[in-house]
């Protein structure tokens, strides 16, 4: 193909240790585990520094002030946040007769176009297995592309064989990695790159240099790779839409729990101190202030966690076309 327009064949790999821990703190990773990595290494902080005298929190120590006061109000402020969540997720979900219409027409629309390239009576349900039957009609259609080239009178361009044989491949790498049932985000994983972007620019270049040269049947292919193509670039903001709805709301809920957790936390330290004493011996006091900071920072650690993937999805799907911006096309950083 041209030196300026390339296909992929698979999906983005991650390679290598350090950026697998990276794509799992950033994306893949269980957002509780996540965020119990993250409490861990506060409460070790703590630990290890109190221990070591590096930070006071014996009875003379201005710790009681900061559990009286900034922690209970850094509390309150993060359960505040997670209301603000809470409000706009509903507002996502609410809309007059006419939207929610609109809405369910769209959808219709993309499962009605897979169905009919897929030659099936109904598209399933299961956001893993509708990917899978895009990716498995993708891959079809590029292999009778293949046949067509292989099997017609005179000579056929191989640029149009070499990028149907690299679509095949393409659609084949994401069916390998898709598991039905599976959580969306783990689905929208698979998607996340800019492999759809580039095939589809070289799916135009190849309609645009050979158009005229292929046969009907040819040509029906290709317009089919280019709406594959195409659902795979919707389905992916769907998908993203869909999972950023759920996580918000998963947090706003854990952000809910864990803060009142946070915020009886914070009360009971501070009631520990007295004037000139505490309560518990003073040997005991780093353990104990160090578990509380840990409760203390979970509601938080929660909305990192997620913070963390929303990010992450949101930079990798900005665009939802062949334009792709610079900063998509590099490593998650």
């Amino acid at each position: 193909m041209s030196g300026q327009v390339t296909t992929e064949r698979s999906v983005r790999n991650i390679d290598g240790s350090l950026e697998r821990a990276l794509h799992w703190l950033l994306l893949s990773g269980n957002r509780a585990a996540v965020a119990a990595v993250l409490v861990s290494v506060v409460v070790a902080f703590f630990a290890v520094s109190a221990q070591t005298g590096l930070l006071a929190v014996g009875p003379k120590s201005a710790a009681a002030s900061a559990f009286a006061s900034g922690f209970i109000s850094g509390t309150v402020t993060l359960v505040t946040i997670a209301l603000s969540i809470n409000q706009l997720i509903l507002s996502r979900v609410f809309g007059s007769p006419n939207e929610l219409f609109d809405q369910l027409n769209g959808t219709r629309d993309l499962r009605q176009r897979i169905r009919d390239h897929a030659n099936e009576s109904a598209a399933p349900n299961d956001p893993a297995e509708f990917l899978e039957l895009v990716a498995e009609t993708l891959t079809e259609r590029a292999n009778r592309l293949v046949s067509a080239c292989e099997n017609a009178d005179g000579d056929y361009p191989s640029d149009v064989g070499d990028y149907a044989a690299d679509i095949g491949a393409y659609g084949e790498n994401i069916t390998e990695q898709v598991e039905s049932q599976t959580a969306i985000v783990n689905v929208l994983e698979v998607i996340l790159g800019t492999e759809y972007a580039q095939n589809l620019t070289a799916t135009e270049w190849v309609r645009n240099e050979y158009g005229d040269q292929l046969s009907e049947t040819a040509t029906a292919d290709l317009q089919a790779i280019d709406d594959l193509l195409e659902a795979i670039a919707v389905t992916r903001q769907f998908f993203k839409t869909l999972s950023l709805q759920q996580d918000f709301a998963r947090l706003s809920r854990v952000i809910a729990y864990t803060g009142l957790l946070a915020l009886v936390a914070s009360v009971a330290l501070a009631l520990v101190y007295r004037t000139g004493s505490t309560t518990v011996p003073a040997r005991y006091l780093p353990v104990l202030v160090s578990v509380g900071i840990g409760v203390i920072v979970t509601p938080l650690a929660f909305f990192i966690a997620y913070v963390f993937r929303a990010a992450t999805i949101a930079r990798r799907t900005v665009s939802v076309g062949p334009f792709v911006p610079p900063e998509e096309r590099s490593d998650d950083g």
